[in-house]
């Protein structure tokens, strides 16, 4: 095989972070898209968080990600009723999406969220399409490399 010769190009990290923020929104009005409200505390056993619980914490990751951009203080999120919960999920990904278009952090602290709470909240997001499925209401085939982000 023939090694090409590309150049380097910079990545636009703004573009990146407000991108992936939107695969997140996606990904998660996939998952939660047509359940039922008894969905939230469906319990697949062995200490599984349930999808209400996984919902508080993905928000509690994307405060926590605001906070450290806007260097607002770290504040702990109370659970609340499941379509409260999606309603904040959407709010805190919009509170971190004004706050990048505000502030781009520095690189070592993009590298940091990338690392650590985004790549979490993405594998959550894994969690919640899992539990679908085993709830019986799994999701439809969809190629997320085309979606309209």
């Amino acid at each position: 095989m023939e090694k090409k010769n590309f150049q380097p190009q910079a990545i636009n990290s703004e573009i990146l972070l407000r991108h992936w923020l939107g695969a997140i929104k996606y990904r998660f009005m996939t998952a939660i898209s047509e359940t039922e409200r008894n969905f939230a505390a469906f319990d697949a056993g062995y200490g599984v968080r349930t999808p209400i619980e996984i919902v508080c914490h993905i928000s509690q990751l994307l405060q926590n990600c605001y906070s450290t951009i806007s260097g607002s203080p770290h504040v702990r999120l109370e659970s609340k009723g499941w379509y409260e919960e999606a309603a904040r999920l959407f709010d805190k990904i919009e509170q971190l999406d004004q706050v990048i278009l505000q502030c781009l952090p520095d690189q070592s602290v993009i590298e940091t969220l990338v690392q650590g709470p985004l790549t979490d909240v993405t594998s959550h997001l894994g969690q919640l399409t899992m539990l679908r499925r085993l709830a019986g209401t799994p999701v439809s085939h969809i190629n997320y490399s085309q979606a309209m982000i």
